[in-house]
């Protein structure tokens, strides 16, 4: 397991907690405003939208470590286009954290809760366009390639089966070798 490249397995970590994060803002929103909890547990929240961040900030760093070896395979573009996604998740997380702490501190502030809530379900927007560039990286341009040894590699291209590497101005048509 540990041969594998971190960045793929860490960046399930910031997907998860992005996710869950509008449904546990949701759930303690409605929860504290009805009186079956008490405020602070809004803190969950906070928790929850500090560890979306920081795993995304650790997510982006070991894809950036991947970088190079991966440019062999698929065109930079391709992957400049994943990285302008991902970017953006870390400044997502923490305004949804900023926000979430502010919540924490208003007394019966049920609407900046509520807002938060409703913000960190828009903020699925850019985490599925970072998920999805970065699955069409492994999936549509054969990323995954790269960390495979040479012989490895050499049968998967003779095989025909994943595109090569494309330029710049041909990223939608893949080359199949089966004709």
């Amino acid at each position: 397991m540990f041969d594998l490249p971190l960045h793929p397995v860490v960046v399930h970590f910031p997907i998860v907690l992005g996710t869950l994060l509008p449904v546990l803002a949701f759930i303690l929103w409605a929860t504290i405003k009805k009186g079956y909890l008490q405020q602070r547990v809004w803190v969950l929240v906070a928790i929850m939208a500090l560890a979306y961040g920081a795993t995304s900030l650790i997510a982006m760093e070991l894809g950036e470590k991947d970088e190079d070896k991966v440019e062999e395979i698929v065109s930079e573009r391709v992957i400049e286009e994943h990285e302008e996604a991902a970017e953006m998740i870390p400044w997502v997380a923490g305004t949804l954290f900023l926000v979430s702490f502010a919540g924490l501190i208003k007394k019966n502030s049920h609407s900046l809760r509520l807002g938060l809530a409703a913000l960190s379900l828009v903020a699925l927007i850019p985490l599925v366009d970072a998920g999805h560039t970065g699955g069409e990286l492994v999936y549509q341009y054969g990323a995954a390639t790269a960390h495979m040894p040479a012989d490895q590699q050499a049968r998967v291209y003779s095989s025909g089966k994943l595109p090569i590497k494309q330029n710049d101005s041909d990223k939608d048509s893949d080359i199949d070798h089966d004709d």
